[in-house]
């Protein structure tokens, strides 16, 4: 019994043996791109079934050049046991150098990331919520309407006479028949009156309106431009909308105006390729701007902006980042205002080159973006941008409808280059304003929350809340 047992043991390793032989494990995935992109890996098909690597007749799945198929003898069956494969198979051929990742981008530019994977990548770090308001232009408003008199002529009217009296003295001479003389003085009296005239002025009233300088936001202008409104270094496959609240904007340099506010609503979407290291984007502003009645209100359509990022670094298994792109708006917007010295205000194509990074660390993620913004109009101020933002995902539960909640905290600094006068035209004052607030993911959307406050004086605005929804595909 105990020899039975052992050569059924026996026979069942060889026959083991021989089925690992022909089920060899052909690697599925072979890396292409390098460690830092995340571009689609070549893969190997799975052969139909019933037909493996080592089936007779059939030709072998290639293998990579790195793990060369050895040659092995063919397995001899035990007594009893399974037969063996005819030794003349077809040879190995070689497996194909994988593609250079150049090639593979050109031949296939909309080329997909992987999930190494899916949505993976977009986990990774939340967008910029962002701060900014816009530009302030030197306006003359009305602010209300006085009577001023004004002399157009004269009107001439009697109010009495004055009487002239006039004395006239006549001297005669007679001779008398005796040849004497007499001399006859006569005086004569005449009264005239004189009329008393006076000139009454002829006066009209003019209504002239009250006006005062203020310096205010255009809504069409140098608004929802920046490229840290809703959007972060990494390319992404999403739509997107979005609304900004700026309560009592540019009260500080129009003491005694009244409560001005401004609404925005940003919507958008963005596109990525080049196996998902690129990608190109259009958003569109519209605001409304609330006032006093002498300032009224405005709804307008702001300016068109085309984004595109190149992300060098895109590592799909950390989530690291380093990008760069162009923001560029043109002035598609409607609406032409007068500035308080007459001239129109400028609408000026904006150049935004930028500079961008993440860093991913477990939960937490670290990002910021460096741009300059170039107005094609001198009168517009040149803007430099530094923001830096920090999230951390408190809450992860992958396979329910909720599946982050991610705090975040964001610091810009903007710094203009030109347009500094109080008392110019156009004036942008130095700001450093300060966004916190809650992401909240579900599975291929995300809707934020958050509040901006700015801490530089004088402050352009009393405080900002936002909303942002975005939807990846």
């Amino acid at each position: 019994m105990r020899r039975v047992f052992l050569s059924a043991l026996a026979g069942i390793g060889v026959a083991t043996a021989s089925s690992l032989a022909q089920e060899r494990v052909v690697p599925s995935v072979i890396p292409a791109g390098g460690p830092f992109k995340h571009s689609r890996p070549a893969t190997v098909p799975c052969p139909p079934p019933g037909v493996g690597p080592l089936t007779p007749g059939v030709p072998s799945i290639p293998t990579a050049p790195s793990e060369p198929v050895p040659q092995m003898d063919p397995p001899v069956a035990p007594p009893g046991g399974m037969p063996s494969l005819p030794p003349d198979r077809p040879p190995v051929m070689p497996y194909p150098s994988p593609p250079n990742p150049l090639e593979r981008r050109l031949v296939d530019p909309f080329a997909q990331a992987t999930e190494a994977g899916g949505l993976a990548p977009r986990t990774f770090n939340e967008n910029f919520d962002g701060d900014f308001g816009g530009v302030y232009y030197s306006r003359r408003i009305t602010t209300g309407f006085t009577t001023v008199p004004r002399v157009v002529g004269f009107t001439q009217r009697v109010t009495g006479f004055t009487p002239t009296t006039t004395s006239t003295t006549t001297t005669g001479t007679t001779t008398d028949p005796q040849g004497g003389r007499t001399t006859t003085t006569t005086i004569t009296n005449t009264t005239t009156l004189t009329p008393v005239i006076v000139n009454d002025p002829v006066i009209v009233s003019d209504r002239v309106a009250q006006t005062r300088l203020v310096r205010l936001t255009l809504a069409s202008r140098y608004s929802g431009v920046l490229i840290t409104d809703n959007d972060n270094p990494r390319p992404q496959d999403r739509f997107y909308g979005g609304f900004n609240f700026y309560d009592d904007i540019g009260g500080k340099l129009n003491p005694g105006l009244g409560q001005v506010d401004l609404q925005r609503q940003l919507v958008g979407f963005e596109k990525v390729f080049l196996g998902g290291d690129a990608s190109f984007g259009m958003r569109l502003p519209f605001q409304q701007q609330y006032g006093p009645s002498e300032l009224g209100s405005s709804h307008t359509i702001g300016d068109l902006t085309l984004l595109f990022k190149y992300a060098f670094v895109n590592d799909a298994q950390i989530g690291n980042v380093v990008s760069a792109g162009l923001a560029l708006t043109v002035p598609t917007g409607s609406g032409d205002v007068i500035l308080a010295d007459g001239s129109k205000a400028p609408h000026s194509v904006l150049f935004q080159p930028w500079l961008g990074f993440v860093r991913v660390m477990d939960r937490a993620f670290f990002q910021g973006i460096t741009s300059l913004v170039v107005p094609t109009d001198g009168r517009d101020p040149t803007l430099f941008n530094n923001s830096v933002g920090m999230g951390y995902y408190v809450y992860r539960a992958p396979e329910a409808l909720l599946t982050s909640i991610v705090p975040m905290v964001e610091f810009h600094v903007r710094t203009p280059l030109s347009g500094r006068n109080p008392s110019g035209m156009v004036y942008l004052q130095d700001q450093v304003n300060i966004t916190s607030g809650l992401h909240f993911r579900f599975n291929r959307a995300t809707l934020s929350a958050s509040m901006c406050v700015p801490i530089a004086g004088p402050r352009p605005w009393a405080f900002e809340a936002m909303t942002f929804f975005n939807y990846f595909f």
